[in-house]
């Protein structure tokens, strides 16, 4: 799994770092747990003010285009995992240590994998295209598919949470 950074400052290189460390041990637990293979996945650890920036590049890239999606939300998340076109692309953000308990990182990091497996899924890939071409203004989704692909991400992001405990398990 190919690890980097983007735009780091020198003193998020540990961070950099403990990723590389537990990256492979991480998705060889989700794996195992979900009992499912992984998307092709790409990490990138950045610094926060550069994570929107990470992920916008993504989306478009995905989508071949160079329009900037119709809102944009403050980055308030320890990771994100996002479509990419070669498949999927994990963003952490390295300045999160400063505002979070210490073991966040191995916890991160299970959580946004659990998310990789996820878009590995069957449809779940086509269904996340609707609602990123919904978002650049693309192709506007009805109330209700909205809805349906909003209750999608509820659910995927419970399963994470639930899966973060594997963290425990790292050395």
């Amino acid at each position: 799994m190919d690890v980097s950074g983007y735009q780091l400052h020198r003193r998020y290189a540990p961070v950099l770092g403990a990723v590389q460390q537990i990256v492979d041990q991480a998705a060889f637990l989700v794996q195992q747990r979900m009992r499912e293979r992984m998307a092709p996945t790409r990490i990138v650890v950045a610094a926060r003010k550069h994570c929107p920036e990470v992920v916008e590049e993504s989306q478009q890239r995905t989508l071949g285009v160079r329009a900037k999606p119709l809102w944009r939300e403050g980055w308030a998340n320890l990771g994100m995992t996002v479509l990419s076109p070669e498949g999927v692309l994990v963003v952490i953000d390295a300045g999160a240590a400063k505002r979070n308990p210490q073991h966040w990182l191995p916890e991160t990091v299970v959580h946004e994998l659990v998310h990789a497996v996820q878009f590995g899924r069957p449809g779940v890939r086509e269904i996340a295209l609707k609602g990123l071409r919904n978002n650049y203004g693309i192709e506007k989704l009805s109330h209700p598919k909205a809805w349906k692909i909003n209750r999608l991400v509820d659910r995927d992001e419970r399963e994470a949470q639930a899966l973060e405990s594997l963290a425990r398990q790292i050395r």
